[in-house]
């Protein structure tokens, strides 16, 4: 009887694992399409002539969202003590 709730807690510990490694996937491909996006519409406001207010704001929006990103990739490869 132990060892079914071993290998049904080690079923429960893959599905967790699995779970988390999906959710940390669908957030880096939406980052990117984001920043596809984002430089899209840089593009096209200049292109169209936007407002440079309007461009310089959006630029700075891609570029915090960027350092945010390099700065978690900081975190993550970060060595333990």
């Amino acid at each position: 009887m132990e060892w079914i709730l071993q290998v049904v807690d080690e079923i429960d510990d893959l599905i967790g694992a699995v779970r988390l490694w999906l959710l940390g996937l669908g957030t880096e491909i939406c980052l990117a399409v984001a920043a596809v996006l984002a430089m899209g519409a840089i593009g096209a406001a200049i292109v169209t002539g936007a407002e440079v207010a309007l461009i310089c704001c959006a630029a700075i929006v891609l570029s915090l969202s960027a350092a945010l990103k390099v700065h978690g990739w900081q975190l993550q490869f970060q060595p333990q003590q």
